[in-house]
C-alpha cells in the first residue's frame, strides 16, 4: 500500500505545479513559493524538478541549511556536485575565469582552467559569482531550484539577489521561502510569479488521502485536517504513526494518537531557533488552547516586549495570526506538542496566570478557569469555577454541558469533600434532563453505595437515578426500587417523591399491568396534594393524559385542548412540551399519524429555545416512526443512523433508530441485516412494551418469510404475552398479521380465530384505527384459510383501504396484495389485476423492489398480455444464462466461484448478474434468493 508520503500522484498542489512548469519553461524568469514551515514548499520543488516537461533541462537544485559541506555559496556548490557529469562534459566551452572554482569544488580540478594568478580575495569573490552564473547556464537551457533560501549563506543571498536583478537568458530560478522574516526575496521582474503556499483545506487532505489510501474515511479525513490544520508534514507523520492501510485509519484511532517524534523533533528544533520571549509567547498560547490577543499572552508568558516575540513566533509557524490581533497555536498538533516540552512547575505557573487573567474579564468563561485553575492545582478556584460554570450552563439550558462538568468534578479524587454532596445532587437533578450514558449510571450508583450523604441528598439522588433508570435505560425494576428507597429518605419531601412515582405512571413503561401503572398516578397524586408546585403539577397532567392516550381512550382527546398554549415559566413550558411529546408517541402507536406529526412541531415550538437532549431524542425517535410508517423511506434510514449517533447506543433511546432499521431492512428484502435490528432494539426496549411489540413482530415476519415457521410461532408467542400480560392490545396491532399468518401456515386455525377473538376485544372501544385495521386484515386471512376467497379478497381489500387512509403504505400493499391473490383464485381477473397493479405502484414508491417484482410476475400470470421490459428475444425474462448465474448468486456464491463452476470469466459472470438484476428490477444481488427464482423457467 502507498503510503501519504510517498502518494502515487502528486495531489493538492496541481495548480502551483503547472505554474511553476510553465515559468521555468520559458526563460529568463525567477518564481518565488512562499509558505510557512511544513506546507509542503519543499515536496513541491521536488515534484518540479522531476517533471517530464523539463526532461531536456539541467535541473540544479539544492536545500540550503542542509548542504553536505560548509563554505561560502554552500547550496550552490551542492547543486554543481549534484551534476558533475553534466558540467565535465561542457568544460570544453568554459572560460578561464571558471578556475576560481577548483577552490570551491575540488573534484572538478582535472577539468577546470587554472586557478587565476596574484588575484585578491574581492577579486576572487566576484569571478566566483561570475563562474557559478556561467557554469549553470554553459550546460544548455537549464533550471536553479534553491529550496528554502532565507537558510543560505550571505554570499549565495548576495549571488541570488543579482541573479534575480539580471535573469540568465537560458537559465530560470525557481526558489522558495518564509512568508515572513528579515531575508525576503527582492523585487522581481514582469516575468516571474510569485505563488504562496497555504495549509492544505480539508477537501484537500481529503484528496491527498484518497490518492495514497485509494478511499478514506471523510471523517477521518476531517479530524486529521482539525488536528494538524493542514500543515503537510505534520499531517503525513500524523497519519502514518496511525496506520498504513485505509482500514487502519479511524477518527478514534487518530484522537488516541500520541504526537509522532518526527512533530516533536520538528517543533523542538524550532522552539531552539527561536529567542526566550518568543518561546514562552508559543508556550502561552499552547497553555491557553484558544485564541487569544496579545495582553493576553503577554499576561500569560509573563513577557513584558509582547510585540517582537509574536511576531517572531509567527514566522516560525508556531503561532498563527488569526487577524484582527488573535493568535493561535500552528496547529492543535504543534500546541501538543509545544504543551509536552513543557516542565511540569513552568505549565502549572502558566495556568495560574491564565486562570488569574480570564477571572479579569467583564463576562469571565468560568469553565475555561475552572481548567485552569485545576491544571493549576489551586483546587478551591476549580470548585468555586465549576459551581459558575454548572450555574451558567442550566441557565442557558445546556443540560448536557452542566452534566458533563458535573460528572468531571465527582471524578477527580481532589474535589473537596464538602463540595461532594452538592455536586452530585445537582448531577442527578440534571441527568434526567439530558441524554444519560451508562459511565454517569454507573458513577450515580457508585456514590449512593460508597459516598457519605445526608439522608435527603441520598434520597433525592435515588428518584433522579430511578426516573433515569426507567425512562433512558430500561430498567423499570431498579429504577421503581430506587424511587421506593428514595421515598424512604425523602421525609417531607413530597414533591420529589411525586415526581418519582409519576416516571411509574406511563401505561408503556416496565410488564405490569397498566392497571398498577394508573395506581402509581393516583398515588402521585395523592402525595402531591397540597403541593403549589407548578412544574410537577403539569408533570402530573401529562403524564394522565398520556396515559390515557396509550390505551386509545377516545374521551382523551376532549382535555388536550386545556392544554395551556404558551406557559409562563420554563418549567411548566417543559413538561407541556413533554406531554405533546408523549401524545405523538402514543397516537402515532394507534395509528393517528398527521395528529402525531402535528403534536410534535407543537411540542418543538415551545422548547425550540430551551435545549432539552432528552425530549429532543424522544421526539426525533417518533418522528422516525412516522417517516417509516408513513412511507418516507428515502431517508429513514440514513435518519436512524444519524439518531444512533446522537444517543447513547446501549440505552433505551436507542431502540427506536434500531426498530426503525429493523423494518426498513425487512422492507428491503435484507433479513440478516433486519433480524440483527430487530434483536438489538429488543435488547434495549425493557422499558417500552410497544416498542418489544413492533420488534417481536419484526422478528416474526423475518423468520415467517424464511420460512422458519415454527422459529416465528415461538416468537409470536412470546410478543403476544407481552402484550397481554400488559393487558393494551392496540399495541398489538403490528404483530397480529404475522402471528396469525405464522399460526395459519402451521395448521393452527382454531387456535388463530382464538387470537383474533382475544384481539378484537381487547381494541373494542379503543380509539385505534391501526388496531382495527390490523383486525380487518386478520378476519381476511381466516377467511381466506376456510377458503372463502372472495369474501376474503373483499376483507383484505378493506383492510388495505383502511391502512391506505392512515397512511400506513406497506401494510397496505400487503393487504392488498394479498387481496389480489384472493381475487385470482376466485376467478375475478379485473379486480385482482387492479389490487395486484395498486400493490405493485405503492411497493415500486417505497423502494421495496422484491415486493414490487412479486406483484409484477403475479400481474404477468394474471394477465398475459401485460407490457413487458428487457432486451428483444427475452423480454423480461431472464435467459437462460442469466437465471442459470443468478441461482448461484442467491447461493451467496462469489463471481470467481460461478465462473469457475461454469466456465466463465469473473467479468462475464458480472455482466449477466447485472442483467439479471435489472431484468427483475433488483437493486442488488443481495436480495437474489432461490426462493425469489424458484418459479422462474
Amino acid at each position: 500500500m502507498p503510503t501519504i508520503g510517498t502518494a502515487p500522484v502528486f495531489v493538492a498542489r496541481d495548480a502551483e505545479l503547472a505554474e511553476l512548469v510553465r515559468v521555468a519553461s520559458r526563460p529568463p524568469s525567477v518564481a518565488v513559493v512562499e509558505g510557512e514551515p511544513g506546507v509542503g514548499r519543499s515536496r513541491l520543488l521536488e515534484e518540479l524538478a522531476a517533471h517530464p516537461v523539463l526532461a531536456s533541462r539541467v535541473v540544479w537544485s539544492a536545500r540550503c541549511g542542509s548542504f553536505s559541506r560548509p563554505c561560502r555559496l554552500a547550496p550552490l556548490v551542492d547543486a554543481l556536485l549534484e551534476k558533475s557529469a553534466v558540467a565535465a562534459a561542457h568544460a570544453a566551452g568554459f572560460s578561464p575565469v571558471t578556475g576560481v572554482l577548483r577552490r570551491l569544488v575540488p573534484e572538478w580540478s582535472p577539468w577546470l582552467p587554472p586557478f587565476p594568478e596574484n588575484a585578491d580575495a574581492e577579486t576572487v569573490r566576484q569571478q566566483e559569482f561570475r563562474a557559478v552564473r556561467e557554469v549553470l547556464t554553459g550546460c544548455g537551457p537549464a533550471v536553479l531550484v534553491l529550496d528554502d533560501v532565507p537558510c543560505a549563506d550571505d554570499d549565495t543571498w548576495e549571488f541570488l539577489r543579482g541573479l534575480a536583478a539580471s535573469p540568465a537568458a537560458a537559465l530560470s530560478v525557481v526558489v522558495s521561502a518564509g512568508t515572513c522574516g528579515p531575508r525576503r526575496f527582492p523585487p522581481l521582474r514582469e516575468t516571474a510569479a510569485h505563488l504562496s503556499l497555504a495549509p492544505f483545506t480539508a477537501v484537500q487532505v481529503r484528496t491527498l488521502l484518497d490518492a495514497s489510501f485509494g478511499r478514506c474515511a471523510p471523517d477521518f479525513a476531517e479530524a486529521a485536517h482539525r488536528r494538524t490544520s493542514g500543515i503537510a508534514v505534520d499531517l503525513t507523520a500524523l497519519v502514518q504513526s496511525v496506520g498504513d492501510t485505509a482500514e487502519a485509519l479511524s477518527a478514534d484511532r487518530l484522537a488516541s494518537a500520541t504526537v509522532p517524534p518526527i512533530v516533536r523533533s520538528r517543533v523542538s528544533g524550532l522552539m531552539a531557533a527561536i529567542g526566550p520571549a518568543a518561546r514562552d509567547v508559543v508556550r502561552a498560547a499552547a497553555v491557553l488552547g484558544s485564541p487569544a490577543g496579545e495582553p493576553d499572552l503577554g499576561a500569560v508568558a509573563a513577557c513584558a516586549e509582547i510585540e517582537d516575540a509574536v511576531t517572531e513566533a509567527v514566522e516560525t509557524g508556531l503561532l498563527r495570526d488569526l487577524g484582527r490581533g488573535r493568535y493561535v497555536s500552528g496547529s492543535p498538533l504543534i500546541a501538543e506538542a509545544v504543551y509536552a516540552l513543557l516542565a511540569g512547575p513552568q505549565r502549572c505557573a502558566m495556568h495560574g496566570r491564565a486562570a488569574a487573567r480570564l477571572s479579569a474579564d467583564a463576562e469571565p468563561f468560568a469553565s475555561l478557569i475552572a481548567r485552569h485553575a485545576r491544571l493549576a492545582g489551586d483546587i478551591a478556584a476549580w470548585t468555586q469555577w465549576t459551581g459558575v460554570a454548572v450555574d451558567n450552563a442550566i441557565e442557558d439550558g445546556r443540560t448536557e454541558e452542566a452534566s458533563r462538568l458535573l460528572e468531571a468534578a465527582l471524578r477527580d479524587t481532589d474535589l473537596p469533600r464538602t463540595a461532594r454532596e452538592s455536586f452530585a445532587v445537582r448531577l442527578g437533578r440534571e441527568l434526567p434532563r439530558s441524554i444519560a450514558h451508562a459511565g454517569t449510571v454507573r458513577l450515580l450508583r457508585e456514590i449512593l453505595r460508597e459516598w457519605p450523604l445526608s439522608k435527603a441528598a441520598r434520597g433525592e439522588i435515588r428518584v433522579h437515578l430511578g426516573q433515569v433508570l426507567i425512562n433512558q435505560v430500561g430498567k423499570v425494576e431498579a429504577g421503581r426500587l430506587e424511587i421506593e428507597l428514595g421515598a424512604a429518605d425523602l421525609g417531607r419531601r413530597q414533591a420529589l417523591l411525586a415526581r418519582g412515582l409519576v416516571t411509574l405512571a406511563l401505561p408503556h413503561i416496565g410488564t405490569v399491568p397498566v392497571e398498577e401503572n394508573f395506581r402509581w398516578l393516583d398515588e402521585a397524586e395523592q402525595v402531591s396534594k397540597g403541593e403549589h408546585d407548578a412544574g410537577l403539577l403539569a408533570a402530573i397532567t401529562a403524564n394522565r393524559l398520556s396515559a390515557r392516550m396509550q390505551i386509545a381512550d377516545p374521551e382523551a382527546w376532549h382535555e388536550i385542548a386545556d392544554l395551556p398554549r404558551a406557559p409562563e415559566s420554563a418549567e411548566v413550558c417543559r413538561q407541556v412540551a413533554r406531554t405533546y411529546i408523549n401524545l405523538a408517541d402514543a397516537v402515532a402507536w394507534n395509528g393517528h399519524y398527521p395528529v402525531a406529526r402535528a403534536y410534535l412541531a407543537t411540542a418543538r415550538r415551545l422548547i425550540r429555545d430551551d435545549h432539552q437532549p432528552y425530549l429532543d431524542a424522544l421526539a426525533d425517535g417518533t418522528e422516525l416512526r412516522l417517516d417509516l410508517a408513513m412511507g418516507e423511506w428515502a431517508s429513514v434510514a440514513e435518519k436512524a443512523r444519524a439518531m444512533l449517533t446522537r444517543v447513547d447506543k446501549d440505552g433505551s433511546l436507542a431502540a427506536e433508530p434500531l426498530l426503525v432499521l429493523g423494518w426498513y431492512e425487512y422492507g428491503q428484502h435484507r433479513p440478516t441485516a433486519a433480524l440483527r435490528s430487530f434483536d438489538a432494539a429488543f435488547a434495549l426496549s425493557a422499558g417500552s412494551v410497544p416498542v418489544q411489540a413492533s420488534a417481536y413482530a419484526g422478528r416474526v415476519a423475518v423468520h415467517q418469510a424464511g420460512k422458519d415457521l415454527q422459529a416465528a410461532r415461538r416468537l409470536a408467542e412470546f410478543g403476544l404475552e407481552t402484550v397481554r400480560r400488559k393487558n393494551n392490545w392496540v399495541w398489538a396491532a403490528e404483530l397480529m398479521p404475522f402471528a396469525v399468518r405464522t399460526m395459519l401456515g402451521l395448521g393452527q386455525h382454531v387456535e388463530a380465530r382464538e387470537l383474533l377473538a382475544e384481539y378484537r376485544q381487547g381494541i373494542d372501544g379503543k380509539d385505534a384505527p391501526v388496531a382495527n385495521a390490523s383486525a380487518l386484515l386478520c378476519r381476511g386471512m381466516l377467511t381466506q384459510a376456510r377458503g372463502e376467497t372472495l369474501a376474503a379478497g373483499e376483507l383484505l381489500l378493506g383492510a388495505a383501504q383502511a391502512y391506505s387512509a392512515l397512511p400506513l403504505p406497506y401494510f397496505a400493499a400487503y393487504a392488498g396484495e394479498l387481496a389480489a391473490g384472493c381475487f385470482s383464485e376466485a376467478g375475478v381477473r379485473e379486480r385482482a389485476v387492479a389490487a395486484f397493479t395498486t400493490a405493485e405502484t405503492t411497493y415500486a414508491s417505497l423502494g421495496a423492489a422484491v415486493d414490487a417484482l412479486r406483484c409484477r410476475r403475479s400481474l404477468r400470470r394474471c394477465d398475459p398480455e401485460m407490457p413487458r421490459r428487457g432486451r428483444k428475444g427475452y423480454g423480461e425474462a431472464l435467459s437462460p444464462r442469466e437465471l442459470e448465474v443468478a441461482r448461484l448468486a442467491a447461493q451467496n456464491l462469489t463471481n470467481r466461484e460461478i465462473g469457475e463452476r461454469l466456465f466463465l470469466s469473473p467479468r462475464t459472470v458480472e455482466i449477466h448478474v447485472g442483467r439479471a438484476l435489472r431484468k427483475l428490477g433488483l437493486p442488488s444481488r443481495t436480495v437474489l434468493t432461490a426462493d425469489l427464482l424458484s418459479d422462474i423457467h
